[in-house]
């Protein structure tokens, strides 16, 4: 009896252990990313995107903006991307999957601070680089900024630049 013992305990053991792979594999895949989303200002002054991550492969979805809701579905990848024209009322944007919770995504006043604040910190850069190889404080000839805060933010860059390595 001890030899049988000896020779089924391993094989008890190993079920016991092999079973409970299929339960921790199942955990682990049912944890999902969470899903997220932003609004980013759009070229257009009159739309902006939204962008969604981390949704259900295909799922409905909606975005709303005060009075305006859109339906899209998301990719195969989870990810969704839809440009929208700016509600008259403006407002919080959200989205919400089907049966999922609703997710803030931001506003279009929040969109357009955070370009405005971009632009103008790689102005910057873009100055103080060009200033510190060059001492001058201009662009050269051809380049026009696209982007009043972008200009605003190159000058500074290249002043503190020249001031800093050029006198």
């Amino acid at each position: 009896m001890n030899g049988r013992f000896r020779l089924l305990a391993p094989l008890a053991l190993s079920s016991l252990a092999l079973g409970s792979v299929p339960l921790m594999a199942h955990s682990a895949q049912a944890v999902a990313p969470a899903a997220t989303c932003h609004v980013t200002q759009s070229a257009n002054s009159s739309s902006f995107s939204v962008i969604g991550q981390g949704l259900t492969p295909g799922a409905k979805v909606r975005i709303r903006q005060a009075n305006l809701t859109v339906g899209m579905v998301a990719g195969a990848d989870g990810r969704l991307a839809g440009t929208l024209r700016v509600g008259s009322a403006g407002g919080v944007v959200t989205m919400q999957e089907e049966g999922g919770p609703r997710l803030t995504c931001g506003t279009v006043k929040q969109a357009e601070e955070k370009q405005a604040q971009e632009q103008y910190a790689k102005g910057y850069r873009d100055g103080f680089t060009l200033a510190k190889a060059t001492c001058k404080a201009q662009a050269p000839q051809g380049v026009t900024a696209v982007d009043p805060n972008y200009e605003r933010g190159f000058n500074a860059g290249a002043a503190a630049a020249i001031a800093k390595y050029c006198d």
